[in-house]
């Protein structure tokens, strides 16, 4: 009878939310750029609601919340090992025939000597590092140790990055939507902006300590810088509010490259963004100067110079770090893991990986299809449009010949564009790189598939009206509810030290709960 009631719980919330998104709806027809007190509340609680049923979760498994206070700890021993003056991993008990050996970074051979070693660290001469960005432990773990006195719990830095994170995917959004997509209700925004940024990150709700704080660092950071630069070129500020907000979107662009260098690749995204600024400029001094001084000038040069600058210095910094640590500015330590692949002959990647490799990767990475398990949660997570629909239900929004010319009118053509290629970049670059990819590499991509779904949307919600928009409007909500129940599910998958895989109890009383106490 209580898996009844629970069932008729969760089942009752998920109608509700449908009642609510349906065609004629009142945030169906509200759009969002007019909203009241009374809505402006309800987008808050939507976003607190995403944050804590992404967050919470983190503390379940103890494989990851801290119970075993010396698993998955790297950022909490660099903080301690800075605030010591040292950039290196104080461990103080390196194995000597793990320094005799000629090449340390092969697997079988540690095994076979009986090796004792730090895994996934980085070694170099004698010393363990952490290849792992610095930024995090900047900005989060030394001032959290100084503070307190007490080191920061890595999922917890999990948490932060990740609320952050989607507290920016919400405000780009709502700056879109407004900037670009006037027609756009309140309940395509709504679900869409909770449905992509639990896409975004379900994985790193499973497994949230380490690799996952890394990548939750690199989007938090990322999602902001792309807000910043949409403000300084697409904003109604003066000249001199899009040069702060200009620098602080490099600032972060920058800060992103010591945290996740292929999530930072998608500062590419700021190129496009930087031609149209100098497009608008130029259009701006054709109606305000003589015809003669439409051409850049020393002002545009500074602004320019000011707003590339965190790149520089940044880029600088984050080079004479990898040069103190591994004799090369270009080496994060990727080369010198203590792993299950020796990855130390990864530099020459061009020799050891061909094109049909790459071809593959990619074709796995999207389109592979693993056939659906038959036991509870019934789903097997393999590739991007197979976990998510949705976002190939995107491409197919996206090409339509009204929403390209949409895009093209909007001026988000070229944006556009850079989008659809950095997916497929950042698993070319994981394919050269690694010698698998994993499900949680995925994450590093799934945010941008997230806004590039969010675009196509708006894109084409500009081009119908009248019922076809409302009907429109709720089979979008509909595809993002799909989304976050399949981000549900395959969360629940037994996998990585996850909660169900050290309580599969919970499998049953879940799948009790979703099927009323019937099976």
């Amino acid at each position: 009878m209580n898996y009844f009631l629970g069932g008729c719980i969760f089942w009752g919330i998920a109608l509700c939310a449908l009642y609510v998104v349906r065609p004629g709806s009142h945030l169906n027809a509200k759009t969002i750029q007019n909203i009241s007190r009374k809505e402006k509340i309800l987008l808050f609680f939507t976003l607190a609601g995403t944050i804590l049923l992404c967050t919470l979760p983190m503390s379940l498994s103890p494989v990851w919340n801290g119970e075993n206070p010396e698993h998955r700890n790297q950022y909490e021993v660099l903080a301690e090992s800075l605030l010591d003056g040292r950039i290196d991993l104080e461990y103080g008990d390196t194995d000597p025939k793990l320094l005799e050996m000629e090449n340390p970074y092969d697997p079988e051979m540690r095994t076979a000597l009986d090796i004792h070693y730090h895994y996934d660290h980085a070694f170099y001469n004698g010393k363990y590092y952490m290849y792992f960005g610095i930024v995090p432990v900047l900005l989060l773990f030394a001032p959290f140790r100084l503070i307190t006195g007490s080191p920061l719990t890595t999922y917890h830095a999990t948490q932060i990055f990740t609320a952050l994170f989607i507290s920016g995917f919400f405000a780009l959004f709502l700056f879109s939507a407004k900037k670009f997509f006037k027609t756009m209700s309140l309940a395509v925004y709504l679900s869409l902006s909770a449905a992509m940024s639990i896409m975004s990150v379900w994985y790193l709700s499973k497994a949230p300590a380490l690799y996952c704080t890394a990548i939750a660092a690199g989007i938090c950071i990322e999602i902001w810088s792309l807000f910043f630069f949409a403000k300084a070129v697409w904003g109604e500020g003066s000249e001199r509010q899009s040069m702060v907000y200009g620098v602080l979107g490099s600032l972060f662009g920058a800060l992103a490259f010591g945290c996740r260098p292929t999530i930072a690749l998608a500062n590419l995204l700021a190129l496009p963004m930087f031609f149209h600024y100098i497009k608008l400029w130029k259009v701006r001094s054709a109606d305000s100067l003589p015809v003669n001084r439409k051409k850049i000038d020393g002002k545009l040069v500074k602004q320019i110079l000011a707003v590339i600058s965190p790149y520089i210095v940044i880029g600088i910094l984050l080079m004479l770090y990898n040069y103190v640590r591994f004799d090369s500015v270009f080496e994060f330590g990727q080369s010198y893991q203590l792993t299950k692949a020796d990855q130390s002959g990864y530099g020459s990647v061009a020799a050891q990986f061909g094109p049909i490799k790459i071809l593959d990767g990619v074709l796995q990475n999207f389109f592979a299809c693993v056939p659906l398990k038959y036991s509870f949660p019934f789903v097997s997570a393999c590739s991007v449009f197979f976990n998510f629909p949705i976002c190939l239900a995107a491409f197919f929004f996206l090409l339509q010949k009204d929403s390209l010319l949409q895009c093209k009118k909007s001026g988000l053509a070229a944006f556009t564009a850079v989008l659809l290629f950095l997916p497929v970049l950042i698993t070319v670059i994981q394919c050269l790189m690694s010698p698998f990819l994993l499900e949680r590499y995925r994450s590093d991509i799934y945010w941008l598939m997230g806004l590039l779904t969010f675009l196509a949307f708006g894109l084409f919600g500009e081009t119908v009206s009248g019922h076809t928009e409302k009907i429109m409007g709720f089979l979008c909500s509909l595809m993002a509810f799909a989304t976050v129940f399949s981000a549900f599910l395959l969360w629940m998958i037994p996998d990585d030290g996850n909660y169900t895989e050290l309580f599969p109890e919970a499998l049953g009383i879940l799948e009790k709960i979703l099927f009323f106490g019937m099976r």
